[in-house]
């Protein structure tokens, strides 16, 4: 072999890396990672670019009037499902009334029947 080689020593030192400080002190691993900031919004114009505040001040507001929007829209939404329960409770009344006339003429109708048995049987005796 030649002697142009690289050739490893253990006399080398190894490389040493300093660590930055972060927000809360030395954290190794976070030295690329800086502090957060504000977003620059230097992409829209100028006439455009709101305060934060009035953003935030516009997004109450949406919620808001969402809010009273719901309400408005539940209340629609109880009435007609206080429409339907009364429909329903009527047509309801109107079955049961119906079936107890029903079972009365039909309980009727077998009474008669009983009664014109008897009659013929008084008759057949009394004859």
């Amino acid at each position: 072999m030649s002697d142009s080689a690289p050739v490893a020593s253990s006399s080398t030192a190894p490389v040493l890396v300093s660590v930055a400080a972060s927000r809360n002190g030395r954290t190794p691993g976070k030295a690329h990672k800086g502090e957060k900031t504000a977003l620059k919004r230097s992409y829209i114009s100028n006439a455009v670019k709101t305060p934060y505040e009035k953003r935030r001040e516009k997004d109450r507001q949406q919620e808001s009037m969402k809010a009273v929007e719901k309400e408005l829209k539940d209340d629609k939404q109880a009435e007609k499902d206080r429409k339907v329960t009364a429909i329903k409770e009527r047509r309801e009344r109107v079955a049961e009334r119906q079936r107890m006339e029903e079972m009365r003429a039909k309980m009727s109708a077998k009474k008669l029947q009983r009664m014109k048995k008897r009659m013929g049987r008084t008759k057949k005796i009394n004859g």
